[in-house]
């Protein structure tokens, strides 16, 4: 039987963690549980449900901060920021969708996309959940509270915990409130498509936009069998592979840009202007990784490889010719998505893959997989053994009991120890 602990305040959280502490008992740490399928299975019957600390504490449109305690719905916080046209510049797409494909729009919790530093496709102009984090509360597996940051910028005071706690994986501590910057939608916006069907070229084209002077803000490359996702024009050829690449901004800006982009790609393929009425579905496509999405692909197995922007082309390739599987890049080349067939690929083909991807300073993580799977490969790209000593401290530090969601990340031995 799985015990169930529900804090509806930060009091309630701390006295929670410090009951599982005094009975040895290991927590797994949920919001929503719309991420619970990311990363390995959590060894305990005792889970920790966040969703209760919910609500906006304070939303300053004027000063572009917000805060709310960490199980808020992503949807609750996406609607007071477009009542004021604003947004998360670091764009978060529907990440839940791609695990097990029953999640709606905008599903989770924001404090688990901060737990898990997502970002969407302007992470290569903006960057991830971690920087647009001002401050955060939360307990520590220690069951003290602690907390960092504030409400504007310049807060600068002691170490930047909140860069340390993005993409932890509430395995240092449980968060309660997050504070995030949020900015202004941009006046308009504008998609160049060029037809590519050949990665290789796709990511010299992205390459050659990113270097421009034109201020590319999103580059993703579809491949042909998935360009129909986009639902635009194929640029007078059809059943192409597409580049896509965004620009932002006031209107005549964003008008002269587009069109130097077209000539300054014209070599590489059929390009124009999609209308910005297709424009948001493009990159709603791509941020949410439609292609890929669990309710259309029952049984396959996705991997999220990052890499060097600039090699990202002769990655996706190499990787297309070695396993076989569908693949879609983002962050101009920087994040390639892999899909493989699960009856293909009993071991979710990791030794070929990692060896493709490390060749070129990379790492590879496998999203979504059977469990039995996720728990005897490891999920997350094994760190090399100074980066596995200096987290190994960080969390004898945070959690020393090793009883915030012990395993999360590598899988727990019986005696206890990382795998």
């Amino acid at each position: 039987m799985v015990d169930v602990l529900s804090p509806t305040t930060p009091d309630q959280l701390r006295d929670a963690v410090g009951w599982a502490l005094g009975s040895e008992t290991p927590l797994e740490i949920i919001g929503s549980g719309s991420k619970r399928a990311y990363g390995h299975s959590v060894q305990t019957n005792a889970v920790l449900d966040c969703s209760k600390l919910s609500g906006i504490l304070f939303y300053q449109p004027e000063e572009l901060v917000i805060s709310a305690r960490a199980g808020t719905p992503l949807s609750d916080i996406k609607a007071a920021l477009a009542e004021k046209n604003q947004q998360f510049h670091f764009e978060p797409g529907n990440f839940p969708a791609l695990l097990d494909g029953a999640s709606g729009p905008n599903a989770g919790t924001i404090g688990g996309l901060v737990a898990c530093n997502l970002a969407g496709p302007r992470r290569i102009k903006v960057g991830s959940a971690r920087d647009h984090v001002l401050g955060f509360e939360a307990v520590s597996g220690r069951a003290e509270d602690f907390k960092s940051g504030g409400r504007v910028m310049k807060n600068v005071t002691g170490f930047d915990l909140s860069k340390l706690m993005s993409g932890s994986f509430g395995t240092l501590g449980v968060m309660h409130t997050v504070t995030l910057k949020v900015m202004p939608n941009d006046e308009t916006s504008a998609t160049v498509i060029v037809a590519c069907s050949d990665p290789r070229a796709a990511g010299k084209a992205m390459t050659l936009a990113m270097r421009s002077e034109n201020e590319v803000s999103a580059a993703a490359w579809i491949a042909p069998e998935d360009a129909p996702h986009l639902d635009v024009p194929l640029a007078g050829e059809y059943g192409s592979g597409l580049v896509a690449l965004r620009i932002e901004g006031p209107h005549p800006s964003v008008a002269w840009r587009a069109d130097a982009l077209c000539r300054a790609l014209a070599d590489f393929g059929e390009c124009h202007e999609v209308p910005e009425s297709h424009s948001h579905n493009i990159w709603r496509v791509v941020a949410d990784v439609v292609p890929f999405a669990a309710s259309e692909n029952a049984g396959s197995i996705l991997w999220r490889v990052s890499v060097p922007p600039a090699s990202g082309g002769d990655i996706c390739a190499d990787l297309m010719e070695k396993t076989g599987g569908r693949t879609m890049m983002d962050w101009a080349g920087g994040r390639v998505w892999l899909q493989l067939s699960g009856s293909d690929a009993p071991d979710g083909m990791a030794g070929t893959i990692r060896d493709v991807v490390t060749s070129a300073g990379g790492q590879a993580d496998l999203v979504r997989a059977p469990d039995d799977m996720r728990q005897s490969i490891a999920v997350f790209h094994p760190e090399n053994p100074a980066l596995a000593r200096i987290n190994a401290r960080i969390k004898e530090n945070f959690d020393p009991h090793g009883i915030l969601n012990p395993g999360r990340i590598a899988p727990v031995s019986q005696n206890g120890e990382g795998v």
